[in-house]
Formats: structure tokens, C-alpha cells, sequence
């Protein structure tokens, strides 16, 4: 019998998961609110063109084939039905956004990835202004304290930072692609021999450097103001400094962090990406930056756009990691007593009410929830 076998990739939630993920949807739902953003909802099946500009890497998509012979695809991704929608209605812009809901990607086998994933997120269209950036920097920081009690890193870089690099050193396409991999792979010795061919150009040095510029931001800008790099170059720099600077007058207990030697999120972001990790978490909670060229897909006029998303489940690892390190108190009682019992639990964190019959079954309930037994029955 196989019939109670789920798909690859996917599982039930019940319990303490279910509870503390839902929570947290809840809390981001109600934040994205309290900010003036209207919630959006697109379908869980789309055609596959809508998904033309993402870049699934190791990853790929549930397709079928509708009754017509289109192919339809669970959608891996949130921003791009956003798009789409936006592309096929008249709402008036500036507009901002904000979704849950779950995505869909095949991930390899045997690599411990789950193929359900479930994501929030925001969408600011048709802001030109870097206000859009900050304010979902503002969100990072007050939804980290609120859910984690703990302020993320964020990380800063820039969308085309690297591409912009190489134009100045190569239009050997290949070559240029070839370089960039090894860079974002971190395979160093791959990549010096890659450049060493470029010795006599002036940006060697940097191109020498390049691998390791990621860190504190001092740090960062110091280096970079060592090295003769074009104006092109000088204003991106220039944008993650301001932005730097604007976190340290705004949240000033706010931990920042600059990594130029990283792939933009796709292809479509075209200015300052951020990400939020936790010290607690493995991979990034938040992530997102501009991507002023979200419409070209669907209309030949695009809109300046900055987006946000938030990996809901990985923030609820990291609770739950949190709850299971917290002492549990069960609560065994009569019956007869149950008044007194609710009392108690009114005043006992993470107390819960043991319903047992027997003290017998009430300490291996206790054994299993790794909690300490609190016996009103008169025992030991």
C-alpha cells in the first residue's frame, strides 16, 4: 500500500510546527499591514513564460499540460505573478504589495531540500526613490527583534557590481562567465589562474582582491579606496556607503556586513540587493534589493520595483530550535482539580496540562517532551 506515501520533497505539519509557523505568518501579515501595504494572491498554477526571467539553479520546476496543450508550472517564485498581474491591469502606481503563500521547486535528490517551501514578501512598484530600499531594511530589523528577539545580519551588495567589473577587463564572453563562476563558487585557485592572464591590466589588483572583499564595512571601503576603479564602479560603491551610513544613524545596533563577490539573486535585480541571516539559522531569512526591470518580461515600458522575501520556514527552524532549548513544565493532576490546574498553568511558562490517567503515563509523556513533571496529585 502506497497510497499514504507523500511526494518527494513535501510533509505534513502538525503540532508545535504548525502552531509556531502559522504565528509567525500571522505577526508578518499583521506588520505588512500596520505599514499601509494590500495583500495580493496569485494562483498556484501559472504559465510557464511568466517564469521566462527567473534563474532556477540547482532547481526545477512541477510542470503539466493544460487542456489546451500550454504548459503550466507550480510556481517556483512569488515576485514574477506579481509582474504578470500588474502587466495585465490598470492600477495606478506607486503601489505597495505584500504575499504569502508557498512556492515550488524540484530540488536534487538526496540533498535534505524540501521542494514545498512557504514565503512572504513585499512588493514596491514604481519607486525610484532608495526610500523603497530602506524601508525594507526598517522591516528586516523590527520583524528580526519581533519574531527572533534578535537582530539578523544584513548583508549588502550590488546587483551588477560584478558584471559592470568585467566589462572593464574582458568582452570575451565566455571567458567573462568562466571568471564570474569560479568567483561566486569560491573556487580560488580556479579563478587566479582564470585572471592571471589579465597581470598587465590596472585593475589586477583588485581582480586579485576581489574573492576576499566581503565583511565589515570599514573594512571593505578601505580597501576599495586603494584601488584606481572607474566612476562607473565609484557610484555603486558610493550607494552601498550611503546606505551603510543611513543604517548606522537609523539603527544604530544594526549588524552590517558587504559582500561584493556574490551573485545577485537573479538577473533581473539591477541595483542594491540586501539579505538577513541569522547567527541562529542556516541560509538567508530575508532577501531581496531593486529590480527596476520587473516588467520587461510582460510590457515594453518596465516600472522601477524593490522586493522582499522572507523564508518562513527557515525562521520557524529557528523558533522552534529556540522553544525546544526552553525548560517545559507538565502539569498532572486529578480531574477533580481542575480548576487549580488552569491556575497553575496561568503562571507557569511553558507550562501544559498533562491529560494522563496515570502518573505512570503523565512521566513518560514528560520523558518524551524532554520536560519536567509538575505533580499535583500528591506523588513524588
Amino acid at each position: 500500500m502506497k497510497n499514504n506515501l507523500l511526494p518527494l520533497g513535501t510533509r505534513d505539519e502538525f503540532g508545535s510546527r504548525a502552531i509556531v509557523k502559522q504565528n509567525i505568518i500571522t505577526v508578518i501579515q499583521r506588520h505588512f499591514q500596520s505599514r499601509g501595504f494590500s495583500k495580493i494572491s496569485t494562483p498556484l498554477l501559472e504559465k510557464e513564460e511568466v517564469f521566462d526571467q527567473y534563474q532556477l539553479g540547482n532547481y526545477q520546476v512541477y510542470r503539466f499540460l493544460d487542456q489546451d496543450g500550454d504548459t503550466l508550472v507550480l510556481r517556483p517564485d512569488l515576485t514574477l505573478p506579481i509582474a504578470r498581474f500588474l502587466s495585465s491591469t490598470n492600477i495606478p502606481l506607486p503601489q505597495k504589495f505584500f504575499y504569502t503563500g508557498d512556492i515550488f521547486r524540484i530540488s536534487r535528490r538526496l540533498s535534505g531540500s524540501y521542494n514545498e517551501l512557504t514565503q512572504a514578501g513585499v512588493e514596491l512598484i514604481g519607486y525610484k526613490s532608495t526610500k523603497a530600499e530602506l524601508e525594507c531594511l526598517v522591516m528586516i530589523n523590527q520583524l528580526s527583534m519581533e519574531l527572533l528577539d534578535d537582530e539578523v545580519e544584513i548583508e549588502l551588495g550590488f546587483a551588477d557590481f560584478a558584471e559592470a567589473i568585467m566589462q572593464q577587463v574582458t568582452n570575451d564572453k565566455t571567458l567573462k562567465q568562466q571568471i564570474l563562476q569560479a568567483l561566486f563558487d569560491k573556487k580560488i585557485p580556479r579563478y587566479e589562474q582564470l585572471i592571471k592572464r589579465f597581470e598587465d591590466n590596472q585593475l589586477y589588483e583588485f581582480l586579485r582582491q576581489w574573492p576576499r572583499l566581503f565583511g565589515e564595512p570599514e573594512w571593505i571601503f578601505d580597501k576599495l579606496n586603494s584601488f584606481e576603479l572607474p566612476d562607473s564602479i565609484q557610484e555603486k560603491i558610493q550607494i552601498l556607503t550611503s546606505v551603510t551610513e543611513w543604517i548606522k544613524q537609523t539603527m544604530p545596533k544594526q549588524n552590517v556586513s558587504i559582500d561584493l563577490s556574490s551573485r545577485a539573486p537573479q538577473e533581473y535585480y539591477t541595483c542594491l540587493t540586501f539579505r538577513g541571516f541569522s547567527k541562529n539559522g542556516a541560509g538567508y531569512i530575508f532577501s531581496g534589493g531593486r529590480y527596476d526591470k520587473l516588467l520587461a518580461n510582460f510590457q515594453d515600458q518596465s516600472e522601477s520595483a524593490v522586493g522582499m522575501g522572507i523564508n518562513i520556514d527557515l525562521i520557524t527552524d529557528v523558533v522552534l530550535d529556540k522553544n525546544i532549548k526552553t525548560n517545559k513544565t507538565l502539569i498532572y493532576f486529578d480531574k477533580s482539580k481542575w480548576n487549580e490546574a488552569e491556575e497553575i498553568l496561568k503562571k507557569t511558562p511553558n507550562g501544559i496540562l498533562s491529560l494522563a490517567d496515570t502518573r505512570e503515563q503523565a512521566v513518560s509523556e514528560a520523558k518524551q517532551m524532554k520536560a519536567e513533571l509538575l505533580d499535583l496529585t500528591g506523588g513524588n
